[in-house]
């Protein structure tokens, strides 16, 4: 257990350095926590998707604003990206944005759902 450390919540809006996919540099921006609190506790890692201002249509993105924010604020209307998941050290994140809506993140993990399993598996 972490003891004297910012431990982040699940459903949390976050800035970090995040890292591109081809992983030779990162930038910073927000990213949504997505591991579960009791996770986040016992590991200095959590597991986050990449929210982007880059509002294009995708198959894998969730359009968020601050009115789906049960606290915090959203500068610009922006894109949840849930194909873009990755672990991070919290001691890395810069700080805390806001928190997203339970409606809101039941959605996110719907669409990941949909990202690992296709509709004819049962």
């Amino acid at each position: 257990m972490m003891s004297g450390k910012v431990i982040y919540r699940q459903r949390e809006i976050v800035l970090t350095k995040f890292p591109f996919s081809n992983l030779t540099d990162f930038k910073v921006r927000p990213v949504l926590v997505l591991s579960k609190d009791s996770y986040n506790r016992k590991y200095a890692d959590v597991i986050v998707c990449g929210i982007s201002s880059n509002l294009e249509e995708s198959e894998y993105g969730i359009v968020v604003s601050t009115e789906n924010l049960e606290e915090g604020h959203l500068k610009i209307t922006s894109k949840i990206r849930v194909d873009a998941i990755t672990n991070i050290e919290q001691d890395i994140i810069l700080k805390k944005i806001g928190r997203l809506k339970m409606t809101v993140f039941q959605e996110v993990l719907s669409k990941i759902h949909t990202l690992f399993v296709d509709k004819q598996q049962k």
